[in-house]
Parts: structure tokens; C-alpha cells; sequence
């Protein structure tokens, strides 16, 4: 009977990316864990970069404002002036 070792495996990613692509796998039931383990998998088994599963357009569509909405810049306000500056503010139209 043969022993299965296992290896630890840590990576960083940009947040955005993660939250984005994590959304996606959750609406096909998946881990991260387990994306990683059926990369590295299929790699093994074709010696190929897999690309398939895929979700409807509008969850497609809700990962990329997941992603983009880690662009837009944010602004402070902890008390009454800092509030009505932010409120007044037009952004310069």
C-alpha cells in the first residue's frame, strides 16, 4: 500500500484578483484549495496550463466590479466637517 505525502503550498495574490476569482469559484463550488490541487493535477497528467470551467456572464461580470472596486480611491470621514466636505464635494463637475 503506497503513502500519500502531501506538500504545504503558500502563495500571495493581489487582493482583487483574489476576491474576483474566489467569488467565481464559489458559484461552481470549489475552494481555492481545491482549484490549486486540480491545477496542479491536470499539469501533471497532460503537462499542459488547464483552462475550463466556466460561470454565466453575470457572475463574470460581478467578479470583474469585485475587481475593479479595489480601484476606486477612498476618503476618511471621522466627524461633522470632514462629512460635509465629502457631501459638498462635486468632483469638480
Amino acid at each position: 500500500m503506497s503513502v500519500l505525502i502531501k506538500k504545504r503550498i503558500q502563495y500571495t495574490v493581489d487582493e482583487a484578483i483574489s476576491e474576483s476569482a474566489e467569488y467565481i469559484m464559489s458559484k461552481v463550488g470549489l475552494t481555492p484549495a481545491t482549484v490549486l490541487s486540480m491545477v496542479y493535477a491536470e499539469i501533471a497528467r497532460t503537462g499542459k496550463i488547464p483552462v475550463s470551467t466556466e460561470v454565466s456572464e453575470d457572475d463574470l461580470n460581478t467578479a470583474k466590479l469585485i475587481a475593479l472596486s479595489h480601484n476606486i480611491p477612498s476618503v476618511k470621514v471621522s466627524d461633522t466637517q470632514s462629512t460635509n466636505d465629502f457631501l459638498e464635494d462635486d468632483g469638480g463637475y
